[in-house]
């Protein structure tokens, strides 16, 4: 006879079972049987190598230990700086669009209408604000946007890797966990790609999640001091986080829900726990008056001409031929709506229709399917980003390899991850005495929180599954539980592991004839914009005007193209300014574009407006932010932090 499943068994059973989705779903996606056996073998080695790894690490002093994580955390310090000088990325889409708003409050310039995007996800305004108050400090000291972001960048994400090592020290972690997780951090593009080139909301969040369950975990070993301490970190993290990412809501749900729980069955350690997690509460509802402050402070109010309704996203994530992420048609049939409540009623009107055609079996699939999206990393390390600005030669001479590579290692990182939080949800559901540990309680409350907001309600990407990082991290180093996998592999079975992987991996490495390397990549790019659907300011050129921006390529490039309105009329050439060579840009639609060989050198793309009226064109301009190495002249005159929206790739086989 089955086992009753009580509420604190159900839990555990859903992230469990989501767990396995994301386990599956980070082998097989990215789509490639050859890519799946290489996981599939990187896990193994890990697994099979895992007792040689403990032998030689729990055998070190706590001293040498810490002078491990020194080093490796300055190697990653090390490795961060060598990425921002010489890899910087081009930011585009939202963390462009909110940093683009954030440049112009520092300076005092409230007005909101020279974009649509804060009216249409006015959600962004706190972030917007909060940058701005980051920029106007470091403008005091002489720093310069980037330098700004760089910093910012770097004490949320060190911080956050340096608290998740602290937090596994605390715990009384095996050495080996310790290790384990700072080679991760150490190799992975987790802290060289998305999280350190592109500063957003996600990294925030991260760091807030680990702050607040840190201090709800230790909060009844601290004294007096470090009990006002942590109330105040709690607090302030809870208001920050929810300014920034208002479905960090899904802590506040089930925040509730244990007190509820403690309320009924242990009235007792509810008194031990009820400040800490009033303060978290108080802390989520001081968001409300705080944005109402923020939105006077700014001059911003919300115009309901373009707001989206909530039930909008849900209605996008059951689109029958999509998969539970954005569909830009959807988004665009929202906008030739009138207002916010045309929208709401077209949504409400459309959206059984959509879960009437996916029937009961689609509903489910999708269900799966956005879990699988959710806790999939293949792409994260490329998520708002348009390629580098202008990647050294060297660096691109292996660039598709090195891509291929870190995806494999993000894939591995989390997959076994993924595998030990699968192990602990089984002993949860199979051992667990109902809220003998509710912090324990809470993290997985939460994890299902946020999976099942973005599964039945939300749309569904990469990133929005990140702050289930943090959270996993958290619930495997709880000292309650096994920290050891539940097996030993014998020799002749890691062999045979080990050899069978291998023989598969060579039979398709030849059977399968498409390249491994995808030789498609970004040799120079200028792609950040508020974008045309937002109603971006257009600069307007002159008759007779010419403007140019001078272009380096680090390596060969087939591919040009230079985004313009589409009404534009325009003459365009690209010249070679070693051998004055000249190339004719067509015009296609909303883009100039060039399909050449060029060789690696620097190049001047020069336009002309030779008609008799004034001509518009795509030029941003930011306040202090460099987007390009070479900056925009108009006739002849640079415009310092102005750029073109360019792009220069390379198409085709090994160069």
């Amino acid at each position: 006879m089955l086992k009753k499943i009580t509420w604190s068994k159900l839990f555990p059973l859903l992230l469990g079972s989501s767990l396995l989705i994301g386990i599956i779903s980070n082998v097989i996606m990215p789509a490639d049987p050859r890519l799946s056996v290489l996981v599939l073998g990187g896990c193994a080695v890990c697994i099979c190598g895992w007792s040689s790894w403990t032998r030689w690490t729990d055998q070190l002093s706590r001293k040498h230990l810490w002078w491990l994580i020194i080093a490796g955390c300055a190697l990653i310090v090390s490795g961060q700086l060598l990425v921002l000088h010489f890899l910087p990325a081009t930011v585009y889409h939202d963390p462009f669009r909110v940093l683009y708003q954030a440049e112009r409050l520092s300076r005092g310039q409230t007005n909101w209408g020279i974009s649509t995007y804060f009216w249409r996800y006015p959600n962004n305004v706190d972030l917007a604000f909060l940058l701005a108050q980051w920029l106007k400090l470091t403008t005091l000291v002489g720093l310069t946007t980037n330098q700004a972001l760089h910093i910012l960048a770097l004490l949320f994400l060190d911080g956050t890797i340096g608290l998740s090592l602290i937090i596994l020290m605390r715990t009384k972690t095996r050495n080996s966990i310790v290790l384990a997780a700072l080679l991760f951090f150490l190799v992975s593009p987790f802290a060289y790609s998305y999280y350190l080139q592109v500063f957003y909301s996600d990294l925030p969040i991260l760091f807030c999640l680990l702050v607040i369950f840190d201090c709800l975990t230790r909060w009844q070993q601290l004294g007096v001091k470090g009990k006002v301490v942590a109330g105040i970190l709690i607090f302030s993290s809870a208001l920050f986080g929810q300014m920034l990412k208002p479905n960090l809501i899904v802590l506040a749900l089930a925040t509730v829900l244990l007190l509820g729980a403690l309320a009924v069955t242990d009235r007792a350690l509810l008194l031990k726990l009820l400040l800490p997690l009033l303060l978290l509460l108080v802390g989520f509802a001081a968001t409300v008056p705080t944005e109402k402050v923020v939105d006077h402070t700014v001059n911003f109010s919300r115009n309901v001409k373009y707001q989206v309704p909530v039930l909008h996203w849900v209605w996008m994530s059951y689109n029958p031929s999509g998969t539970g992420t954005y569909v830009g048609k959807d988004v665009q049939k929202m906008n030739t709506l009138p207002n916010k409540k045309a929208r709401q009623t077209f949504a409400q009107q459309n959206l059984p229709k959509r879960l009437k055609q996916l029937g009961f079996s689609g509903i489910v699939k999708r269900w799966v399917l956005k879990i699988g999206i959710l806790l999939n990393v293949g792409h994260l390390q490329k998520s708002y980003t348009g390629g580098f600005i202008n990647a050294p030669a060297a660096y691109q001479k292996y660039q598709g390899q090195l891509s291929l590579l870190g995806q494999l290692v993000m894939r591995i990182g989390v997959i076994l991850l993924y595998s030990w939080s699968l192990m602990k949800c089984w002993v949860l559901f199979r051992t667990k005495k109902q809220l003998a540990v509710p912090m324990i309680d809470l993290l997985v409350i939460t994890a299902v929180g946020y999976l099942a907001f973005h599964a039945l309600l939300w749309e569904a990407e990469g990133r929005y599954g990140q702050p289930l990082l943090a959270l996993l991290l958290l619930l495997d180093v709880c000292p309650t539980l096994p920290n050891q996998v539940p097996f030993k592999l014998t020799t002749p079975q890691r062999t045979a592991l080990l050899s069978g992987i291998g023989v598969l991996a060579g039979i398709l490495l030849v059977t399968i004839k498409t390249p491994l390397v995808n030789y498609d990549h970004v040799v120079a790019a200028q792609r950040s914009q508020v974008s045309a659907q937002y109603h971006a300011p257009l600069t307007t050129i002159a008759a007779k005007t010419t403007l140019t921006q001078d272009v380096q390529l680090n390596h060969v490039a087939n591919k040009l193209s230079i985004l313009i309105p589409a009404k534009t009329k325009i003459t365009a050439q690209l010249v070679d300014l070693q051998s004055q060579r000249r190339y004719k840009l067509r015009q296609q639609a909303t883009a100039l574009r060039l399909t050449q060989r060029l060789k690696p050198g620097r190049y001047r793309i020069v336009l002309r407006n030779q008609h008799a009226t004034a001509q518009k064109l795509w030029v941003v301009k930011t306040q202090r932010y460099q987007l390009a190495p070479s900056a925009v002249k108009i006739n002849g005159q640079a415009q310092r932090f102005a750029s073109l929206v360019y792009t220069c790739r390379y198409r085709g086989e090994k160069a």
